[in-house]
């Protein structure tokens, strides 16, 4: 009774961390883990490379037919 309660508090702490390292709105990343628990983290993973992508492309293009 007592492991999933802990369980999601501790994933999102671990989200809220990795937010923050990640240069991301940490509070809402870590108050949507609160609420979904780990079946955030899939969502949290792809939205973090995508930001990523972002950052590291800039202007340059990644298709030329």
């Amino acid at each position: 009774m007592l492991v999933l309660p802990v369980l999601w508090l501790i994933t999102a702490a671990g989200i809220y961390i990795a937010a923050l390292r990640s240069g991301m709105k940490a509070m809402k990343w870590a108050l949507a883990a609160l609420i979904t628990g780990p079946l955030l983290l899939p969502l949290f993973n792809s939205h973090k490379q995508l930001q990523l992508r972002k950052i590291r492309a800039g202007n340059t293009v990644l298709f030329r037919p």
